[in-house]
Protein backbone atom coordinates (compact mmCIF):
# COMPACT_ATOMS: atom_id res chain seq x y z
CA UNK A 1 0.00 0.00 0.00
CA UNK A 2 1.42 3.40 -0.67
CA UNK A 3 1.22 5.84 1.71
CA UNK A 4 1.30 9.60 1.42
CA UNK A 5 2.84 11.92 3.23
CA UNK A 6 1.50 14.28 5.44
CA UNK A 7 3.72 17.27 4.78
CA UNK A 8 3.18 16.73 0.89
CA UNK A 9 -1.00 16.91 1.38
CA UNK A 10 -0.80 20.18 3.21
CA UNK A 11 1.78 21.07 0.19
CA UNK A 12 -0.83 20.10 -1.92
CA UNK A 13 -3.69 21.80 0.11
CA UNK A 14 -1.87 24.95 0.18
CA UNK A 15 -1.34 24.29 -3.82
CA UNK A 16 -4.91 24.35 -4.75
CA UNK A 17 -5.34 28.05 -3.63
CA UNK A 18 -7.93 29.35 -0.99
CA UNK A 19 -11.25 28.32 -2.45
CA UNK A 20 -10.09 25.06 -1.31
CA UNK A 21 -9.11 25.73 2.26
CA UNK A 22 -12.59 27.58 2.38
CA UNK A 23 -14.37 24.59 1.56
CA UNK A 24 -12.27 22.27 3.71
CA UNK A 25 -13.70 24.81 6.87
CA UNK A 26 -16.82 25.16 5.79
CA UNK A 27 -16.83 21.13 6.18
CA UNK A 28 -15.41 20.90 9.86
CA UNK A 29 -18.05 23.76 10.94
CA UNK A 30 -21.00 21.67 9.42
CA UNK A 31 -19.70 18.73 10.85
CA UNK A 32 -19.15 21.08 14.42
CA UNK A 33 -22.61 21.58 14.52
CA UNK A 34 -24.32 18.10 13.67
CA UNK A 35 -22.73 17.15 16.62
CA UNK A 36 -24.13 20.22 18.89
CA UNK A 37 -27.22 19.26 17.87
CA UNK A 38 -26.90 15.87 18.60
CA UNK A 39 -25.92 16.81 22.06
CA UNK A 40 -28.63 19.25 22.34
CA UNK A 41 -31.30 16.62 21.44
CA UNK A 42 -30.11 14.19 23.93
CA UNK A 43 -30.34 16.93 26.68
CA UNK A 44 -33.90 17.97 25.68
CA UNK A 45 -35.18 14.89 25.65
CA UNK A 46 -33.50 14.06 29.05
CA UNK A 47 -35.22 17.04 30.41
CA UNK A 48 -39.12 16.02 29.02
CA UNK A 49 -38.06 12.30 30.46
CA UNK A 50 -37.42 13.68 33.93
CA UNK A 51 -39.72 13.82 36.62
CA UNK A 52 -41.39 17.23 37.76
CA UNK A 53 -40.67 18.47 40.79
CA UNK A 54 -43.38 18.85 43.49
CA UNK A 55 -43.88 20.53 47.00
CA UNK A 56 -46.25 18.43 49.33
CA UNK A 57 -47.89 18.77 52.74
CA UNK A 58 -49.27 16.10 54.85
CA UNK A 59 -52.75 16.10 55.52
CA UNK A 60 -53.87 16.64 59.61
CA UNK A 61 -56.78 16.63 61.74
CA UNK A 62 -58.07 19.82 63.48
CA UNK A 63 -60.98 22.27 63.63
CA UNK A 64 -62.84 23.04 60.61
CA UNK A 65 -65.08 25.78 60.91
CA UNK A 66 -68.20 26.48 58.65
CA UNK A 67 -68.89 29.93 58.14
CA UNK A 68 -71.40 32.46 56.51
CA UNK A 69 -69.51 35.46 55.35
CA UNK A 70 -70.86 38.91 55.65
CA UNK A 71 -70.24 42.72 54.66
CA UNK A 72 -71.51 45.51 57.60
CA UNK A 73 -70.76 48.67 59.26
CA UNK A 74 -70.39 49.27 62.90
CA UNK A 75 -72.75 51.29 64.90
CA UNK A 76 -74.13 52.27 67.89
CA UNK A 77 -77.08 49.53 69.64
CA UNK A 78 -78.85 52.33 70.68
CA UNK A 79 -78.69 55.94 69.08
CA UNK A 80 -81.52 59.12 68.10
CA UNK A 81 -82.02 61.58 66.29
CA UNK A 82 -82.88 64.22 68.27
CA UNK A 83 -85.16 67.33 66.27
CA UNK A 84 -87.61 69.37 67.46
CA UNK A 85 -91.67 68.85 66.94
CA UNK A 86 -92.28 72.95 66.83
CA UNK A 87 -90.68 75.51 64.77
CA UNK A 88 -89.10 78.08 66.99
CA UNK A 89 -85.47 80.37 66.93
CA UNK A 90 -83.20 78.42 68.88
CA UNK A 91 -82.20 80.89 72.37
CA UNK A 92 -79.50 78.72 73.97
CA UNK A 93 -77.77 75.48 73.47
CA UNK A 94 -76.62 73.94 76.48
CA UNK A 95 -74.33 70.88 75.45
CA UNK A 96 -71.56 70.26 72.99
CA UNK A 97 -70.41 67.89 70.89
CA UNK A 98 -68.70 64.35 72.90
CA UNK A 99 -70.22 65.30 76.12
CA UNK A 100 -72.06 62.84 78.26
CA UNK A 101 -75.86 63.72 79.23
CA UNK A 102 -78.41 62.15 81.07
CA UNK A 103 -82.24 61.07 80.50
CA UNK A 104 -83.77 64.48 80.51
CA UNK A 105 -80.98 66.14 80.78
CA UNK A 106 -81.60 69.89 78.64
CA UNK A 107 -79.97 69.90 75.66
CA UNK A 108 -81.49 73.33 73.70
CA UNK A 109 -84.00 76.15 74.67
CA UNK A 110 -85.99 77.00 71.98
CA UNK A 111 -87.42 80.85 72.24
CA UNK A 112 -91.38 80.31 74.05
CA UNK A 113 -92.12 83.49 74.19
CA UNK A 114 -95.39 83.62 72.66
CA UNK A 115 -96.60 80.39 73.70
CA UNK A 116 -95.51 81.38 77.04
CA UNK A 117 -97.87 84.38 76.77
CA UNK A 118 -100.60 81.82 75.35
CA UNK A 119 -100.21 79.58 78.80
CA UNK A 120 -100.05 82.52 81.04
CA UNK A 121 -103.29 83.56 80.14
CA UNK A 122 -104.77 80.60 79.37
CA UNK A 123 -103.87 79.44 83.36
CA UNK A 124 -105.77 83.15 84.46
CA UNK A 125 -108.81 82.11 82.60
CA UNK A 126 -108.86 78.64 84.03
CA UNK A 127 -108.11 80.70 87.72
CA UNK A 128 -111.32 82.13 86.93
CA UNK A 129 -113.37 79.52 86.14
CA UNK A 130 -112.25 77.67 89.23
CA UNK A 131 -113.47 80.45 91.25
CA UNK A 132 -117.02 80.88 89.50
CA UNK A 133 -117.24 77.34 89.84
CA UNK A 134 -116.25 77.62 93.23
CA UNK A 135 -118.77 80.25 94.15
CA UNK A 136 -121.70 78.28 91.75
CA UNK A 137 -121.14 75.24 93.84
CA UNK A 138 -121.51 77.02 97.14
CA UNK A 139 -124.89 78.85 96.27
CA UNK A 140 -126.16 75.67 94.51
CA UNK A 141 -125.24 73.91 97.96
CA UNK A 142 -127.16 76.67 99.71
CA UNK A 143 -130.35 76.06 97.91
CA UNK A 144 -130.07 79.50 96.44
CA UNK A 145 -128.30 78.47 92.29
CA UNK A 146 -130.55 77.01 89.88
CA UNK A 147 -128.69 73.79 89.08
CA UNK A 148 -128.07 74.29 85.14
CA UNK A 149 -125.87 77.70 86.39
CA UNK A 150 -124.05 75.22 88.50
CA UNK A 151 -123.54 72.50 85.54
CA UNK A 152 -122.41 75.72 83.85
CA UNK A 153 -120.20 76.68 85.75
CA UNK A 154 -118.23 73.38 86.12
CA UNK A 155 -118.19 72.75 82.06
CA UNK A 156 -116.85 76.26 82.26
CA UNK A 157 -113.89 75.42 84.92
CA UNK A 158 -113.03 71.50 83.22
CA UNK A 159 -112.69 73.28 79.91
CA UNK A 160 -110.41 76.03 80.90
CA UNK A 161 -108.11 73.90 83.14
CA UNK A 162 -107.63 71.37 80.08
CA UNK A 163 -107.05 74.20 77.78
CA UNK A 164 -104.15 75.69 80.25
CA UNK A 165 -102.77 72.00 80.60
CA UNK A 166 -102.77 71.37 77.43
CA UNK A 167 -100.69 74.99 76.70
CA UNK A 168 -98.59 74.15 79.68
CA UNK A 169 -97.72 70.65 77.47
CA UNK A 170 -96.89 72.70 74.62
CA UNK A 171 -94.07 74.58 76.48
CA UNK A 172 -92.49 71.65 76.91
CA UNK A 173 -91.85 71.06 73.38
CA UNK A 174 -89.85 73.94 73.68
CA UNK A 175 -87.47 72.25 76.01
CA UNK A 176 -84.77 70.09 73.68
CA UNK A 177 -84.08 67.15 75.77
CA UNK A 178 -81.83 63.84 75.90
CA UNK A 179 -84.27 60.72 75.62
CA UNK A 180 -81.39 58.33 77.46
CA UNK A 181 -77.96 58.58 79.25
CA UNK A 182 -75.19 59.03 76.41
CA UNK A 183 -72.78 61.15 74.37
CA UNK A 184 -73.68 63.79 72.45
CA UNK A 185 -72.31 62.50 68.97
CA UNK A 186 -73.34 65.61 66.68
CA UNK A 187 -74.38 68.98 67.85
CA UNK A 188 -76.55 70.71 64.65
CA UNK A 189 -77.91 73.84 66.64
CA UNK A 190 -76.31 77.23 67.00
CA UNK A 191 -78.27 80.05 69.04
CA UNK A 192 -80.49 82.40 66.95
CA UNK A 193 -80.89 79.16 64.34
CA UNK A 194 -84.33 78.60 63.44
CA UNK A 195 -85.03 75.01 65.16
CA UNK A 196 -87.99 73.29 62.31
CA UNK A 197 -89.79 70.47 62.93
CA UNK A 198 -88.11 67.44 62.09
CA UNK A 199 -84.38 68.70 61.47
CA UNK A 200 -82.51 67.11 63.49
CA UNK A 201 -80.23 69.29 65.97
CA UNK A 202 -78.36 66.51 68.04
CA UNK A 203 -77.35 62.90 67.48
CA UNK A 204 -77.45 61.29 71.19
CA UNK A 205 -76.16 57.94 71.78
CA UNK A 206 -74.99 55.00 74.20
CA UNK A 207 -71.25 54.75 73.79
CA UNK A 208 -70.87 51.21 76.13
CA UNK A 209 -72.97 48.79 73.25
CA UNK A 210 -71.88 48.08 69.50
CA UNK A 211 -73.43 45.74 66.58
CA UNK A 212 -72.46 45.10 63.30
CA UNK A 213 -75.30 45.45 60.85
CA UNK A 214 -74.12 42.95 58.03
CA UNK A 215 -76.15 42.04 54.94
CA UNK A 216 -76.30 38.55 54.43
CA UNK A 217 -76.97 36.60 51.38
CA UNK A 218 -80.52 34.81 51.43
CA UNK A 219 -79.26 31.22 50.02
CA UNK A 220 -77.18 31.57 53.66
CA UNK A 221 -79.79 32.88 55.75
CA UNK A 222 -81.73 29.94 56.60
CA UNK A 223 -78.31 28.99 58.27
CA UNK A 224 -78.37 31.50 61.04
CA UNK A 225 -80.01 31.38 64.51
CA UNK A 226 -79.82 33.78 67.46
CA UNK A 227 -76.64 33.20 69.41
CA UNK A 228 -74.64 31.63 66.89
CA UNK A 229 -70.71 33.12 67.35
CA UNK A 230 -69.17 35.39 65.19
CA UNK A 231 -65.75 36.58 64.04
CA UNK A 232 -65.42 40.30 62.69
CA UNK A 233 -62.34 41.97 61.04
CA UNK A 234 -61.83 45.30 60.42
CA UNK A 235 -59.08 47.08 57.74
CA UNK A 236 -58.05 49.50 60.56
CA UNK A 237 -56.82 46.22 62.35
CA UNK A 238 -55.45 44.07 60.05
CA UNK A 239 -53.45 41.60 62.44
CA UNK A 240 -56.57 41.54 65.12
CA UNK A 241 -60.12 39.95 65.10
CA UNK A 242 -63.42 40.61 67.14
CA UNK A 243 -65.67 37.98 69.01
CA UNK A 244 -69.45 38.92 68.33
CA UNK A 245 -72.87 36.99 68.73
CA UNK A 246 -75.90 37.24 66.14
CA UNK A 247 -78.14 38.88 68.34
CA UNK A 248 -80.73 39.79 65.72
CA UNK A 249 -81.99 38.51 62.16
CA UNK A 250 -85.01 40.64 60.56
CA UNK A 251 -87.63 38.50 59.37
CA UNK A 252 -87.61 40.76 56.14
CA UNK A 253 -85.02 40.94 53.39
CA UNK A 254 -84.25 42.91 50.37
CA UNK A 255 -85.74 41.62 47.62
CA UNK A 256 -83.85 43.93 45.57
CA UNK A 257 -80.18 42.82 46.74
CA UNK A 258 -81.33 39.57 47.96
CA UNK A 259 -80.24 40.01 51.30
CA UNK A 260 -81.29 39.78 54.69
CA UNK A 261 -80.28 42.01 57.78
CA UNK A 262 -78.16 40.16 60.73
CA UNK A 263 -77.11 42.35 63.69
CA UNK A 264 -74.02 41.17 65.80
CA UNK A 265 -73.23 42.12 69.05
CA UNK A 266 -69.67 43.27 69.92
CA UNK A 267 -67.91 42.79 73.53
CA UNK A 268 -67.79 45.84 75.59
CA UNK A 269 -63.82 46.41 75.03
CA UNK A 270 -63.91 46.34 71.40
CA UNK A 271 -61.82 48.81 69.42
CA UNK A 272 -63.91 49.28 66.42
CA UNK A 273 -65.54 52.40 65.77
CA UNK A 274 -68.73 53.46 64.62
CA UNK A 275 -69.44 53.79 60.89
CA UNK A 276 -66.35 51.40 60.43
CA UNK A 277 -66.78 48.90 57.17
CA UNK A 278 -66.08 45.36 58.22
CA UNK A 279 -65.70 41.70 57.42
CA UNK A 280 -67.91 39.26 59.39
CA UNK A 281 -67.73 35.29 59.53
CA UNK A 282 -71.01 33.62 61.13
CA UNK A 283 -69.94 30.27 62.31
CA UNK A 284 -72.57 28.18 61.48
CA UNK A 285 -70.52 24.82 62.72
CA UNK A 286 -67.43 23.84 64.35
CA UNK A 287 -66.00 20.21 63.86
CA UNK A 288 -62.89 19.26 65.97
CA UNK A 289 -61.72 15.94 64.12
CA UNK A 290 -61.67 17.16 60.98
CA UNK A 291 -59.27 16.23 58.05
CA UNK A 292 -57.89 19.63 56.54
CA UNK A 293 -55.02 20.38 53.58
CA UNK A 294 -53.78 23.53 52.73
CA UNK A 295 -56.04 25.15 50.41
CA UNK A 296 -53.22 24.76 47.34
CA UNK A 297 -53.64 21.08 47.32
CA UNK A 298 -57.26 21.05 46.23
CA UNK A 299 -57.45 21.53 41.95
CA UNK A 300 -60.82 20.70 40.54
CA UNK A 301 -62.52 19.08 43.58
CA UNK A 302 -59.83 16.57 43.65
CA UNK A 303 -56.24 16.37 45.49
CA UNK A 304 -53.09 14.62 43.89
CA UNK A 305 -51.97 12.28 46.62
CA UNK A 306 -48.28 10.91 46.71
CA UNK A 307 -47.66 6.86 46.40
CA UNK A 308 -43.50 6.38 47.08
CA UNK A 309 -42.81 8.07 44.43
CA UNK A 310 -45.89 8.96 41.52
CA UNK A 311 -48.65 11.37 41.69
CA UNK A 312 -52.35 9.69 41.99
CA UNK A 313 -55.26 11.76 41.71
CA UNK A 314 -58.19 11.46 43.95
CA UNK A 315 -61.95 12.81 44.10
CA UNK A 316 -62.37 14.25 47.44
CA UNK A 317 -65.76 15.70 49.13
CA UNK A 318 -64.88 19.22 50.37
CA UNK A 319 -66.36 20.84 53.46
CA UNK A 320 -65.29 24.16 55.26
CA UNK A 321 -63.02 26.06 52.93
CA UNK A 322 -60.58 28.63 53.43
CA UNK A 323 -58.07 30.82 52.63
CA UNK A 324 -55.35 28.61 53.94
CA UNK A 325 -57.23 25.42 54.86
CA UNK A 326 -59.26 23.66 53.31
CA UNK A 327 -61.53 20.49 55.02
CA UNK A 328 -61.62 17.01 53.05
CA UNK A 329 -65.02 15.28 54.22
CA UNK A 330 -64.56 12.37 52.07
CA UNK A 331 -61.65 10.59 50.14
CA UNK A 332 -58.54 11.87 52.29
CA UNK A 333 -57.62 9.98 55.46
CA UNK A 334 -55.51 11.74 57.71
CA UNK A 335 -51.45 11.32 57.37
CA UNK A 336 -51.77 10.84 54.05
CA UNK A 337 -49.37 13.86 51.64
CA UNK A 338 -50.86 15.55 48.76
CA UNK A 339 -49.22 17.69 45.96
CA UNK A 340 -49.48 21.46 46.34
CA UNK A 341 -50.27 23.85 43.43
CA UNK A 342 -50.64 20.13 40.90
CA UNK A 343 -49.26 20.99 37.69
CA UNK A 344 -51.59 21.49 34.79
CA UNK A 345 -49.97 18.64 32.96
CA UNK A 346 -49.94 16.48 35.74
CA UNK A 347 -51.18 13.03 34.61
CA UNK A 348 -51.85 10.66 36.97
CA UNK A 349 -49.63 8.17 37.96
CA UNK A 350 -46.44 9.75 36.99
CA UNK A 351 -43.21 9.64 38.41
CA UNK A 352 -42.69 13.32 40.20
CA UNK A 353 -39.58 14.69 42.35
CA UNK A 354 -40.02 15.59 46.21
CA UNK A 355 -38.92 19.07 46.81
CA UNK A 356 -38.25 19.80 50.43
CA UNK A 357 -39.46 17.60 53.50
Amino acid sequence: MLMQNPKAADAKTEAAGPAARRDRRRRWLALSALVLLAIGAAGGGWALLRPPLVRSAVAEVGEAVDAVYASGVVEYVRQADVAPIVTAPIRQVLVVEGQAVRRGQTLAQLDDGPQLGTTLQLEAQAALARASADRATRLYQAGFGAKAAYEDALKTKAAAEAAAASARARLADYVIKAPFDGRVLRREAEPGDLARVGEVLFVVADPTTLRVTADVDERDVGRLAVGQQAVVRADAFADRTFPATVAEITPQGDSTGRTFRARLLLGADSLLKPGMTVETNLVVERRSNAVLVPTAAIKDGAVWTLERDRARRREVVLGAQGAERTEVRQGLRPGERVVLSPPDDLKDGRRVRLQGP
